[in-house]
């Protein structure tokens, strides 16, 4: 008797106590079928080769695969073969550990982890780190199966302890894979999450919920280094994090649009390579966006030249960006306003509350997401602010449609929270933290009530503001009042605001009459 006939016979005797005696003849029907696959292919015992010819052999049928492929599971399981099915999962996956075996597994462990831990261990402590975010049991169960692919991916390199290099490997690797159209971006983006939420954990004990930016580093080992050496040199001169981010950013961009990889590469930089980057911007970049990029370049070519990384300073050949300054700011017409209202009664009322803060009150973006309970004082219909942009206080009244949207959305729609939080305005999906931003709700709503602002192409809560000042610099309502209402404390932050005041415009605009006329007695012209 071979082996794959002895762990046959095996698994039926297993199986015959849990079935009716008509399925289990059924199941050794299937695994006769087996024997003669075996046979014909000169095999005589369990393998990989057997149980995909064994699976294949199913006549196009989605039942009879499916018997199959539990009979295959069940003699993998007795056989320990370890073998995959065709998308590459194991058959028969480990258990992973139970809570309490965590807790006591990690119970007298120091962070970051200095010590080789289990990988199984790591995943169910991440997963018990990320229950405060009650996230949904199918949001848990796409981490788990993405958390199972990085534990089969530690296996496949020969080890069942967590390595951060090898982390950082499977991160590059799903990131090519992406790449190459290999797989799908929304698993892209899980594993990537899964594998960044391990790393946290591993290195602090905790999971904090947060945006995880894409591979910030260089392909080249030599590049990446310079890179850190540039960033080493910002941080010295105080610049805020979000500035090093857009020198960082730029830097990167560059190195992958002139194709530098090695230190070489880079010593021996022609002009050529600066122009295609400086092309590769613009195809993205609209020409403010280009106004800022430029200098940024210009001074990173600088700092190569500096550090002897390049042979030559370059940093001339990258010419400033002309950036022709809109004279007038985008605002939403009073035919389109009526679009808009009539589309916000078929919004969420998330959405309704928000376009209309920033619509009737002037709120920006930043104020509307920090937004609290304390502030709205609903006994003497009043919302009072500390501004985020500018620090000051500022005083709005509560117009009754406003208070009726924010009212309803506390009640009727706002996710709950088992803590006391602040923030009224939350992500629809857990974690159900404050929103970042109201862009994306701005933008998309205008979108679906089909609005196109006049003079421009503007998207966010500016344009609300900025329909705001329009409606009332229409109706004469004083400077004042208006740069009281938007919360202003410098007259020239108003100038954007002001320049929408059409018809004083029209009383500065010069008469072009005069031009040809002679203007002296030498006979010259105007013009």
């Amino acid at each position: 008797m071979t082996k794959l006939e002895r762990d046959i016979n095996t698994v039926l005797q297993q199986i015959k106590p849990k079935l009716t005696a008509e399925t289990w003849e059924l199941r050794r029907q299937y695994f006769n079928r087996m024997l003669r696959i075996a046979k014909s292919l000169n095999i005589s015992e369990p393998c990989q080769t057997l149980y995909n010819a064994f699976v294949a052999d199913d006549n196009g049928s989605k039942e009879r695969k499916g018997l199959h492929l539990r009979c295959v599971k069940l003699l993998d399981e007795v056989a320990g073969t370890n073998a995959r099915n065709e998308y590459g999962i194991l058959y028969n996956e480990l258990a992973l550990p139970g809570n309490k075996e965590v807790q006591e597994y990690f119970r007298d462990r120091t962070y970051p982890l200095a010590d080789k831990v289990s990988i199984s261990h790591l995943i169910v402590k991440a997963k018990m780190e990320m229950q405060y975010l009650e996230l949904s049991n199918s949001t848990i169960g796409q981490y788990l199966h993405a958390w199972m692919d990085i534990r089969r991916y530690f296996f496949d390199a020969g080890t069942t302890e967590y390595d951060k290099q090898l982390m950082q490997r499977f991160l590059h690797a799903i990131d090519l894979k992406c790449k190459n159209g290999i797989m799908n971006k929304w698993k892209w983006k899980i594993n990537r999450k899964a594998a960044h939420v391990l790393i946290e954990v591993a290195d602090t004990g905790r999971f904090q919920w947060g945006l995880i930016r894409q591979s910030e580093s260089c392909a080249g080992v030599e590049i990446e280094s310079i890179r850190v050496q540039h960033l080493t040199s910002l941080k010295q001169r105080n610049l805020s994090k979000s500035t090093i981010s857009l020198h960082d950013y730029v830097f990167r961009k560059a190195m992958t649009a002139m194709k530098v990889q090695t230190q070489d590469d880079l010593l021996s930089l022609p002009p050529e390579k600066v122009q295609l980057a400086i092309r590769s911007f613009a195809d993205f970049c609209n020409n403010r966006s280009m106004g800022t990029v430029i200098p940024i370049l210009r001074s990173l070519l600088v700092f190569l030249y500096t550090n002897g990384h390049t042979e030559k300073d370059l940093s001339g050949i990258v010419m400033s960006v002309f950036v022709r300054r809109s004279s007038v700011a985008s605002y939403i017409s009073e035919k389109n306003c009526n679009k808009l209202y009539a589309q916000l009664d078929m919004e969420p009322v998330r959405t309704k509350a928000i376009i209309l803060l920033a619509l009737e009150l002037g709120l920006r973006d930043c104020d509307i997401c920090n937004l609290t309970f304390e502030d709205i004082h609903w006994h003497d219909d009043k919302i009072r602010i500390r501004q985020t942009k500018t620090g000051e206080p500022l005083v709005l009244s509560l117009l009754p449609d406003v208070g009726n949207a924010l009212m309803a959305y506390i009640l009727n729609e706002r996710p709950k929270r088992r803590d006391l939080y602040p923030y009224i305005f939350l992500r629809e999906q857990a974690p159900f933290n404050k929103l970042a931003t109201v862009y994306t709700i701005c933008s998309r709503f205008l979108r679906r009530a089909d609005i196109q602002p006049e003079n421009g192409t503007a998207t966010g809560t500016h344009l609300f503001r900025y329909t705001l000042v329009h409606r009332l610099l229409a109706a004469k309502v004083p400077h004042q009042v208006i740069t009281n209402a938007l919360g202003h404390v410098s007259k020239e932050a108003d100038k954007p605001y002001l320049s929408m005041e059409e018809s004083m415009l029209r009383m500065c605009a010069l008469d072009l009459s005069v031009i040809g006329s002679i203007s002296w007695k030498g006979a010259a012209c105007n013009g």
